[in-house]
Parts: structure tokens; C-alpha cells; sequence
């Protein structure tokens, strides 16, 4: 895959600049009552994406690594009973319909919740991360939480655009509901 970031880079961050400076009811109404908005890159340039955006956006945002939140995860359960669990659970310990605690979901969501209450925006980067973990950005984009906002949460989307559809790491098609997609 040819990099495409330095065509691309400064229209998509003039765009995503615009994005957030948008009125929130506007940014909502665009975002079919949404507080999202899917930046959306190539893979193979998502490291070039995040320094620059960590160079751009500084007072206002938190960058939330997932990468490094799922070390956290880990690590808060001590290594050998996230072993013990994935094995007796499978991806129920990333994400459960039976219980709410304890998943690395809810793990994540009160990240961002924390972020959201400091009054900044959260800025989620790597999310590549949760790939076939059970969840998507949607869940995340969807949840009650989020949807109250007062500031626009950014997820960084490494994707490819095929034929008017995006695909989240090439694979899983995306769904452009309740966001505003920067592509």
C-alpha cells in the first residue's frame, strides 16, 4: 500500500480543524444526533497521522492510547487472571452482554467519561486495538454517555475506502451513523 499521507494530510486536518470548531447542536445535527466524528486515514500512515494531530491539538484534548489503555487493563487485573478469564471467557472479558464491570468496554468507557468530565475532548488513537474484540466505535460512538457530551469525541479510524464503503484496517465495513466521517 503506497502512502498517501502527504497528499492527504492537510485536507483532512483543515477538515477535522473545521469539524471542531463546529456549534455542537451543528456537529450533532450532521451526526444524526451523534457527538462523534471518525477521522479516517490509511493504516500504513496512522503513526504519521497521530504525531501530527498530537502536534496540532493540544489544549482542549486528551489523547487516549488504546494500545496502552489495554496494557492498563491488564495490568489491573493482574496477568494471570486475564489469562484465566480470557480462557474461561473468551471475548466476554472484552465486552459482555451479562455484565456490565470488569470488561475492557467498560475499562475504556470510563476513560472517556473522565476525559469528557475534565472538559476536554477525547481523542482515541490505535483503535485498531479493538479489532474482533466484540465491540466497535459504534458502541463506543453510541452509548448513552457519550451522546451527552459537550464536546466532540474523535476517534482516529485507520481505514480504506473501497467503492463509496469505508473498511475499519481494510476488513470490517464501517458504519458512518452517528458521526461526522472526516475522509
Amino acid at each position: 500500500m503506497i502512502s498517501t499521507y502527504i497528499q492527504e494530510h492537510n485536507r483532512l486536518f483543515s477538515d477535522l480543524t473545521a469539524a471542531l470548531g463546529r456549534d455542537l447542536a451543528h456537529l450533532s445535527s450532521e451526526a444524526n444526533g451523534g457527538k462523534s466524528i471518525l477521522f479516517v486515514y490509511s493504516p500504513i500512515d496512522e503513526e504519521k497521522y497521530i504525531e501530527e494531530a498530537k502536534r496540532r491539538f493540544t489544549d482542549g484534548y486528551e489523547f487516549i492510547d488504546l494500545r496502552q489503555l489495554f496494557v492498563e487493563f491488564v495490568d489491573s487485573k493482574g496477568f494471570e487472571k486475564f489469562k484465566r478469564q480470557f480462557k474461561n471467557m473468551g471475548t466476554e472479558v472484552f465486552v459482555s452482554q451479562n455484565y456490565t464491570e470488569g470488561t475492557f468496554y467498560s475499562f475504556l468507557m470510563k476513560r472517556i467519561e473522565n476525559s469528557a468530565a475534565n472538559g476536554v475532548s477525547p481523542i482515541l488513537i490505535h483503535t485498531g486495538v479493538i479489532y474482533k474484540m466484540g465491540f466497535s466505535n459504534q458502541n463506543i460512538m453510541e452509548s448513552p454517555s457519550v451522546m451527552k457530551f459537550q464536546k466532540p469525541l474523535v476517534f482516529f479510524y485507520p481505514a480504506v475506502s473501497k467503492n463509496g464503503t469505508i473498511y475499519f484496517l481494510d476488513k470490517q465495513p464501517a458504519s458512518k451513523y452517528r458521526c461526522v466521517v472526516i475522509n
